[in-house]
């Protein structure tokens, strides 16, 4: 499982990935679970305020 946080002001999203299996060409999360910059996140047993955390110009 993992997060993927993009802070950037034209994007400002968050994707939660899950359920990982074997596939013919490797390992693939088969669970994708998008989130808006802002909300508070489960990832398994944690959770995530992303509102809490800086955004950032689109050009950076």
């Amino acid at each position: 499982m993992y997060v993927v946080v993009d802070p950037r002001k034209d994007k400002k999203a968050v994707t939660v990935h899950s359920d990982p299996s074997e596939g013919p060409d490797g390992t693939r999360y088969c669970k994708k679970v998008p989130y808006a910059f802002g909300d508070t996140v489960t990832a398994g047993r944690w959770t995530l305020d992303t509102g809490t955390l800086k955004s950032y110009p689109a050009d950076w």
